[in-house]
């Protein structure tokens, strides 16, 4: 690699970054604009065009839904990673254990990791940027048909950039609906609390977001999904996706996309269930001409 190269990858990946531009906004991705913006870690959800608190279960319901957690019934454990927008400079692994309600509500822990490392200005040295986000979530069932939860959420940042670096807070809140066999509703408000403290003696709140979302499955293996969000009060993008059993037991595939402005970004999916393993794969291709690649994502969870 050049050093001209090496130089615009590093201040590519970092700036993005810590300024909050998100590569993953630009390809289509569910991203907020700022430090711990809300970017999706569901593989099945980002398969089925971005769509999450409505469909999320096995891997990713503690971030995207912690109420879902309320219909958990098996304990469950898992892992997503993603390249956005397939350059190799920047990262996210997830990690996920939930477990069922013991009387108190069912629980789910995670971990969420976003960054980036690569060469220094000029070919020099290496520059370094994370996003660290742990969760403690919980779901609780309130009669039949519906569950309420909450995740409280620690965040911190490491970096190599001098005052960049800061740690906090936040929590969210979530409704999960399931009025009969075919449908559910979702409704989560991300961030209703916030708190970021930066090195340099700065402090922010996080942009509170409001997502709605229904799934429906319209015949046995159809199953359609979509989802409103919205931040700060304003718009934000709406995303529409289906889900079909092509080999019941055994492999799904998946589609959709999200508007985002005016943009759409489509996605597709497959899933594979061996026994009690589950194996997704998502794309979300970047159609709004930035020249970003595809975001490529994968994951795996297991129920035991």
């Amino acid at each position: 690699m050049t050093n001209r190269v090496a130089t615009y990858a590093a201040l590519l990946a970092v700036s993005l970054l810590a300024a909050g531009a998100g590569i993953g906004h630009a390809a289509g991705s569910s991203v907020t604009a700022g430090a711990f913006a809300s970017y999706p870690v569901s593989v099945r959800g980002a398969g089925m065009g971005g769509v999450y608190g409505p469909v999320v279960e096995n891997l990713g319901g503690a971030y995207h839904n912690p109420a879902r957690l309320g219909f958990v019934d098996t304990r469950a454990g898992g892992i997503s990673y993603a390249d956005m927008s397939g350059l190799g400079l920047v990262r996210n692994v997830y990690l996920e254990y939930v477990q069922p309600d013991r009387g108190y509500g069912a629980a789910g822990m995670y971990w969420n990791w976003r960054g980036t490392e690569v060469e220094g200005p000029g070919g020099v040295g290496e520059l370094g940027y994370a996003e660290n986000t742990l969760s403690y979530a919980l779901g609780k069932r309130i009669g039949e048909y519906v569950a309420v939860g909450v995740a409280v959420k620690g965040y911190f940042i490491s970096t190599d950039i001098t005052d960049a670096g800061g740690k906090g807070g936040g929590l969210d809140l979530a409704l999960f609906i399931r009025p009969d066999p075919w449908t559910t509703v979702s409704l989560v408000v991300r961030n209703a609390i916030s708190r970021v403290e930066w090195d340099t003696g700065l402090g922010d709140n996080l942009p509170v977001e409001i997502e709605g979302g229904v799934s429906y499955l319209i015949i046995d293996g159809l199953l359609a999904a979509a989802e409103l969000r919205f931040e700060r009060g304003n718009y934000n993008s709406f995303a529409i996706g289906a889900e079909y059993v092509l080999l019941p037991g055994v492999v799904t595939g998946r589609g959709g996309f999200t508007r985002r402005f005016d943009r759409t970004y489509p996605s597709f999916g497959l899933g594979f269930t061996p026994g009690a393993f589950h194996i997704d794969y998502a794309a979300e291709i970047d159609a709004g001409g930035n020249g970003l690649g595809t975001t490529h994502r994968l994951g795996m969870s297991v129920d035991f």
